[in-house]
């Protein structure tokens, strides 16, 4: 769920007439302190929880619509005014503003003079000097009594505030007032890169891939920073990926990069950077993004790695799950409190292929050897894993899409070898859906007929081994050694006739 950080606190050095009176909302008349004023809050569109605000009177006055002046000014009942303008003349950023004044019309003045950043400074130290008379909002909706200047607080429960950052401390001057907090948030992705070994295409990062076992799989993880950057003395930020440790193995070759650059290490360090693994997968922590000069308000935090795809990874649609989100400081007001972006997903999957070997009768045939190989984008094939020797039935697991050929390496005695089958494994991979909703094994050479599931992941087929000798094919080498052992029969038979009729006519 995504919190929002209120609106600018710059406002209030806008709306502060700068000759000790506060300027209102324009309203009909000449109000008293038992006025009533509505404050309505606008969830922005990006906030999921509903948030509760609670409003303190910091100044008050009664506004004279001729003058269009807050007269009177005191000191609200929402503050201690004493004990808060000796902090903010304490303050090492603010004393010099506030050192003259004496009062709470001294103090108004001094606040008109304030910048945006100093404003928010001045906020968080109202919130540490606030008094037990406030209103709290409903339906999004705070009732406050009497003309003046108040602070809004938000006061959502952390256990309710999900990805959603703490609204900003507000200051703000009271007629019927309509206000929105700014939409920000920090937010996350997740994403993998898919390759095709055997032509060399390689994708964009996008949320499926498929690879073979043994793969080294290549991961991105991306934290975008919250608008409100700025406003946070420390800034915590952490990556929580999470996996079956049966299906990938932990990161390796850890790049961050902040905006597409690499962070160098002496920046890691002084951020606070620490990898911790886990029974379920890894974190990757900073104690202060502040500490990497780079970070900024919408920067990118990117984190690529690479893990292993284990051999006891899933086989098939159901693919292997690769979960991420980013917890992340979420008050500037005060520190500890942290959200949580909504969890992001990849898939990858993996297949195989299964070859039953039969005789010409369809029997089950034993004593064969199979081996794969697979072909690189240099044309050339590498052979994938050992010789599968055992039974009739061969399945060769955890392959990735690509060309393939497969070789009968053994050959059952009394039985002829089996033409080389040349394949390609051919996915269809919906990267919206992060599903595969496609599977085929395509023979360019030799005889087999793969018959496709993408449940299990399977390409399987049937091939023949056929007994007895082989004998050459017409037009070989075979032929020739065939037709000259035929004539040389024939002339040893005409010389053998032609010795005998010599005989018979010399005796």
């Amino acid at each position: 769920m995504r919190k929002t950080k209120g609106i600018l606190a710059g406002i209030m050095s806008a709306i502060l007439a700068i000759a000790m009176a506060v300027v209102l909302t324009p309203a009909a008349a000449l109000a008293d302190t038992t006025t009533s004023h509505t404050i309505t809050i606008n969830e922005p569109s990006g906030q999921k929880a509903t948030h509760t605000y609670e409003a303190y009177q910091v100044f008050s006055g009664t506004y004279d619509s001729t003058s269009k002046q807050l007269q009177g000014i005191t000191w609200g009942s929402g503050v201690n005014g004493d004990e808060l303008l000796n902090a903010l003349k304490a303050d090492s950023t603010l004393g010099s503003v506030f050192a003259d004044a004496t009062d709470a019309p001294t103090a108004a003045a001094a606040m008109s003079k304030l910048t945006d950043s100093q404003t928010a400074a001045m906020a968080k130290i109202v919130a540490q000097h606030l008094s037990s008379t406030k209103a709290t909002s409903a339906s999004n909706k705070v009732t406050v009594t009497g003309d003046g200047y108040y602070f809004l607080k938000d006061v959502t429960e952390q256990a309710n505030i999900g990805s959603d950052t703490y609204s900003k401390y507000i200051l703000q001057v009271v007629g019927d007032e309509t206000i929105t907090p700014k939409d920000t948030t920090t937010t996350s992705e997740k994403f993998v890169k898919e390759k095709n070994d055997s032509t060399g295409a390689e994708t964009d990062w996008q949320k499926v891939a498929d690879y073979d076992m043994g793969d080294q799989v290549p991961f991105e993880l991306v934290g975008t920073i919250a608008n409100d950057y700025a406003d946070y003395t420390t800034y915590e930020f952490s990556f929580v990926d999470t996996y079956n440790k049966m299906q990938f193995g932990d990161p390796k070759d850890i790049t961050v990069k902040v905006d597409g650059t690499a962070v160098s290490q002496d920046q890691l360090t002084a951020a606070g950077y620490k990898l911790s693994t886990t029974d379920k997968g890894f974190t990757i922590s900073f104690t202060d993004l502040k500490q990497i000069p780079a970070v900024k308000a919408g920067s990118k935090i990117t984190v690529e790695y690479t893990a292993e795809l284990l051999t006891t990874a899933n086989i098939g649609s159901m693919g292997n799950v690769n979960t991420s989100h980013v917890t992340f400081s979420n008050d500037s007001n005060q520190s500890g409190h942290k959200g949580t972006t909504p969890d992001q997903t990849v898939i990858v999957f993996t297949y195989q292929t299964i070859v039953n070997k039969v005789n010409e009768q369809q029997q089950n045939l034993d004593g064969a050897g199979f081996t794969l190989y697979k072909k690189g984008a240099d044309g050339t094939y590498t052979q994938v894993g050992d010789e599968l020797k055992t039974g009739h039935q061969f399945t060769f697991k955890g392959l990735d899409a690509g060309d393939y050929k497969l070789v009968e390496t053994s050959v059952p005695a009394g039985y002829n070898k089996m033409d080389d089958i040349v394949f390609s494994i051919t996915s269809t991979l919906d990267n919206t859906n992060k599903a595969l909703t496609a599977l085929s094994g395509d023979v360019t050479s030799g005889t087999a007929t793969f018959t496709a599931s993408t449940a299990d992941g399977s390409l399987t087929t049937t091939v023949v081994n056929k007994s007895g000798s082989m004998l050459p094919s017409t037009g070989g080498m075979g032929t020739t050694a065939l037709y000259i052992c035929g004539a040389a029969i024939v002339v040893a038979a005409g010389y053998g006739l032609y010795r005998r009729h010599a005989a018979r006519n010399n005796a």
